[in-house]
């Protein structure tokens, strides 16, 4: 049955696009208007009947159910309005993001740190279980981003202060910031103000792909002045191959129990005049940073 009406709405659809060639040239403007009218409706029952399972539910299930089946695949607006068979589509993803905790990221929430460009036009879920506690993140994120003075970095701290050892996805940080450039903000508070803000990158294998942990409310390292580019950070973290310079901790040896992070180190120190290139850049996990920075231990020979 449900076969059947697939077969009879593309019929519809190649029956009118077919009037449409063969009339155009003897059409006024609203004749052709209106005869196209038909073909989106035609095209929009068929986009909602083009999974037989989808199409017994409502706009907002058809898109969660094809977001789940395409998890970690960059989805277009224009395919997800066809497949919910509406114009607002884009409330009902909000919805599934902010009333149900679904990971679901946009072009606002552009991340090159983490491996995520999208176009504005595009939309990403990260992971197939929702997240419980993002309606109570998302409340959260609302009042700081309406009632925190100061700029976005500022947000952005009072927002993870308040989601200590939770994640944190990229789409609430662009959102609590409002501003693009929140990827920066986040590593200027882990690599200036000493923030102990943990990523894939930077040693948690099991966070995925936009997703941010602040390890401690306390930072780890005094406040300092380090204008790293992220160029030049990720040229460093490859040619350490992601890995701890001095002991050979890496992101593939992470443990709950040992939630150490990789961190950036001069070699001169920046103090003395040590420059932001990657010549005098080396990776450490943060234990042995702390260990350097407090005299105990000596960085060998080779990485001098």
């Amino acid at each position: 049955m449900r076969d059947n009406l697939v077969e009879i709405l593309v019929g519809e659809v190649e029956s009118s696009l077919q009037r449409y060639n063969q009339s155009y040239n003897g059409m006024t403007w609203r004749e052709k208007v209106l005869l196209l009218v038909n073909v989106v409706g035609s095209i929009k029952k068929l986009g909602v009947n083009s999974n037989p399972l989808a199409a017994r539910v409502g706009a907002r299930e058809r898109l969660r159910l094809y977001l789940v089946e395409h998890v970690n695949i960059k989805l277009t607006a224009t395919e997800l309005q066809v497949v919910s068979g509406i114009s607002e589509y884009g409330r009902r993803i909000r919805e599934l993001r902010v009333e149900d905790g679904y990971k679901i990221l946009t072009g606002a929430s552009n991340d090159p740190e983490s491996g995520i460009i999208l176009s504005p036009s595009e939309y990403l879920l990260i992971s197939k279980e929702p997240d419980l506690e993002a309606a109570r993140r998302w409340r959260i994120a609302n009042r700081i981003r309406r009632e925190t003075q100061g700029g976005s970095k500022a947000k952005l701290l009072a927002y993870l202060l308040e989601n200590v050892g939770q994640i944190i996805t990229s789409e609430e940080l662009a959102y609590v910031a409002k501003s693009s450039e929140f990827g920066r903000r986040v590593r200027e508070l882990r690599t200036e103000e000493g923030y102990a803000i943990a990523t894939k990158f930077t040693g948690r294998p099991d966070l995925s792909m936009g997703e941010y942990v602040l390890e401690n409310a306390e930072r780890l390292s005094q406040p300092h002045e380090r204008k790293i580019t992220f160029a030049v950070q990720k040229q460093v973290y490859e040619r350490a191959n992601s890995s701890c310079q001095m002991c050979g901790w890496s992101r593939v040896k992470w443990k709950k129990n040992d939630p150490r992070i990789l961190e950036i180190h001069h070699v001169l120190e920046h103090v003395c005049g040590g420059a932001n290139t990657s010549e005098n850049l080396i990776v450490l996990c943060n234990r042995c940073h702390d260990e350097i920075h407090a005299g105990r231990l000596e960085l060998p020979e080779q990485l001098l």
